[in-house]
């Protein structure tokens, strides 16, 4: 693919890397003191496909030869909160692992479900600090992020930015719609 396809494709790719990052940090703004494991599990699922969505688009973009180096500071960034998403859906799963009932990891070591409770402590211990540092970021991001959608929209022509409202408008929406079914809502009592 020649530049010409990404400056060509650069207002629609700016939409969906701006609506899939909006959708992700509502999504991961959610409180998850009162879901319970499975609940956080798929919530981190849920988080990092749309941020890896996020991530493509903003790779596509930055392809252009109108792409600034604040987009590429975004790109990163993106990157950034993806791996911490991952970092903190990774050790949800290892307390999956440790608390069931049949836990290959207790069977492997040859000890009890006790004796593995300590170590799931240990890593919803670890993804609570993920999930602190990562609500940190996201608090620091709005008014850069804002910027830089500002000046994006700014620099596009006016068919431009209609391509890029018509693409912002219907994945917002696609994805209200995806999200209402797969993430679940905080009204489950905790597990923990």
């Amino acid at each position: 693919m020649g530049m010409g396809h990404f400056n060509l494709n650069r207002p629609v790719h700016l939409a969906r890397r701006d609506a899939y990052f909006e959708v992700a940090v509502d999504v991961i703004c959610r409180p998850v003191s009162d879901l319970d494991l499975e609940s956080r599990i798929a919530l981190a699922e849920t988080t990092m496909f749309l941020l890896e969505t996020s991530e493509k688009h903003a790779y596509f973009a930055v392809r252009s030869e109108d792409a600034s180096q604040q987009e590429n500071d975004f790109l990163h960034f993106l990157r950034l909160v993806s791996h911490n998403v991952q970092s903190f859906h990774s050790m949800m799963k290892h307390r999956a692992y440790l608390e069931a009932e049949e836990s290959f990891l207790c069977s492997f070591l040859n000890t009890s479900p006790e004796d593995c409770a300590l170590p799931a402590m240990h890593y919803q211990r670890r993804a609570d600090d993920l999930f602190e540092g990562l609500w940190h970021a996201l608090r620091q991001v709005f008014t850069p992020y804002r910027e830089l959608q500002r000046q994006n929209i700014e620099r596009m022509s006016e068919a431009e930015k209609d391509r890029y409202r018509i693409a912002y408008e219907s994945i917002r929406q696609e994805l209200a719609t995806m999200i209402s079914k797969d993430v679940p809502a905080n009204t489950e009592s905790t597990k923990d």
